[in-house]
């Protein structure tokens, strides 16, 4: 809990983020402790290089000490890292203000040093966040509405391309993006038709008005759509990317199927091998897919569903081979905005339904499917964090009442709570909590349009 006193100074707050080494990369992302909102491109939300509760305060009992900005971030949605000096924020809508933006913040006293803004000069576009990251050649990447933009960090230069979108059909909305490992970046729009609504409701009518996403291909350098598909269903969730057997793909969640593509050639190949069945009668569809080793994990419900929440793994080489469970048998009305955090090291999956009320760690084994480890009431709406080492993990996600979203830090193994903050925003946060150098971690207020910077110490 927050306390008036002065927290305790912590000599070496996190060894594994001071001893990391940043800087450009050969790969797809930025060598920094959160380059994108879940890591890499195959979204497991496990964040290397970072440290446990334990580690940051050498204590059980612990208070969690916050400071706000002074500036303010209409709809913030993620904060990354760059250098260690260095915090960038995304946030806004194109079709809001001034757009959507990026801003560079000083992580000593979270002034605001730049920010540019992405706008989409037409009314009634449809509103859905986008999101930041940092490509390994140390560019800043952002997509909001039909546009990407490619932004200097050091000097807040950029440049910007248009995506493709349907005529008439309200504008697109590219909701995020991941890199190969080439370094090109993918992306796929939702469309909502010709109904003028934002948000949940217009991810519905994207649903209902069954309008394809195109899938794109995008040249890093000089932002050319190098190859462009539609897909055979709408796809609402987030795409994911990761390789097997040296074949690298792009995993796309319909509305009843997942469908997989390869990049080859500059063109996107369906793989008509490979189209396993996610959504089953009744349930609403699923977020993005996180792969854990040889599965990938999808679940269901990201719109309101009378159906519980279920949770799939289908092995990359045969969809066939699968396993299901629900994690809250029985428990509907069920909707969660956040994919399932996945552990690959230890063979872990986390889930909630911030419906339900009911957060979970389960067990995966390949052979006999998924255990439920753990359960706890908690009210999330984010997505999960994956924290500290292999063999002592923590798991941050946000929990929201009657008082406010606040955050709260768990023992991944057991669920047993470690931490939690006071209330943070009267709104709350539906992406993730994010770390940062020295200990730190970020939550975006929605209501109150703050970064607030939190500190672990002991009480």
């Amino acid at each position: 809990m927050n306390h008036a006193k002065v927290p305790q100074v912590v000599a070496c707050p996190c060894a594994a983020s001071a001893a990391m080494e940043v800087g450009k990369s050969d790969g797809p992302w930025y060598s920094t402790l959160m380059p994108s909102e879940h890591y890499d491109s195959m979204r497991r939300s496990q964040f290397p290089n970072t440290c446990n509760t334990q580690q940051l305060t050498d204590s059980s009992n612990i208070q969690v000490s916050t400071r706000r900005s002074g500036a303010s971030y209409l709809n913030p949605y993620n904060i990354v890292t760059r250098q260690r000096d260095e915090l960038f924020v995304y946030g806004g809508y194109v079709g809001e203000g001034d757009g959507a933006y990026v801003a560079k913040i000083n992580p000593t006293d979270l002034s605001e040093q730049w920010r540019i803004c992405l706008k989409v000069k037409r009314e009634n576009y449809f509103d859905w966040p986008g999101a930041l990251g940092v490509h390994g050649n140390g560019y800043l990447y952002a997509i909001a509405g039909n546009i990407i933009a490619k932004v200097d960090a050091e000097t807040a230069k950029f440049e910007q391309a248009r995506l493709p979108e349907h005529p008439g059909q309200g504008g697109a909305a590219y909701n995020g993006f991941v890199i190969s490992r080439e370094g090109i970046l993918m992306a796929k729009s939702i469309e909502r038709g010709t109904t003028e609504v934002n948000s949940i409701l217009g991810l519905r009518a994207a649903v209902k008005n069954a309008i394809p996403s195109f899938l794109v291909a995008i040249d890093p350098d000089d932002l050319r759509i190098l190859a462009q598909i539609e897909t055979p269903e709408t796809v609402i969730g987030r795409v994911s990317m990761g390789q097997h057997d040296g074949v690298e793909y792009v995993y796309c969640p319909g509305t009843t199927k997942i469908w997989r593509y390869r990049y080859a050639g500059n063109q996107f190949l369906l793989d008509e091998s490979w189209q396993p069945t996610y959504v089953q009668d009744g349930e609403m569809p699923g977020t993005a897919c996180a792969l854990m080793n040889d599965w990938v994990i999808v679940q269901t419900n990201f719109l309101e569903s009378s159906q519980p929440l279920r949770i799939s793994a289908f092995h990359v080489q045969d969809s066939q081979r699968s396993h299901s469970v629900q994690p809250f048998p029985g428990a509907a009305p069920s909707q969660e905005f956040s994919k399932p955090g996945v552990d690959a090291e230890n063979g872990r999956i986390y889930t909630n339904d911030q419906l339900v009320g009911k957060v979970a760690g389960l067990d995966f084994d390949a052979e006999s499917g998924f255990n439920i480890s753990w359960q706890a009431e908690q009210r999330m709406a984010s997505f999960w964090a994956i924290t500290g080492p292999q063999s002592l993990r923590n798991i941050i996600g946000t929990n929201f009442s009657a008082a406010g979203d606040h955050v709260l830090w768990r023992d991944a193994k057991s669920g047993e709570q470690l931490a939690a903050s006071d209330a943070l925003d009267s709104k709350f946060n539906g992406n993730i909590v994010s770390s940062g150098f020295a200990g730190k971690f970020y939550y975006l207020g929605v209501a109150s349009q703050q970064i607030i910077e939190m500190t672990l110490v002991p009480d």
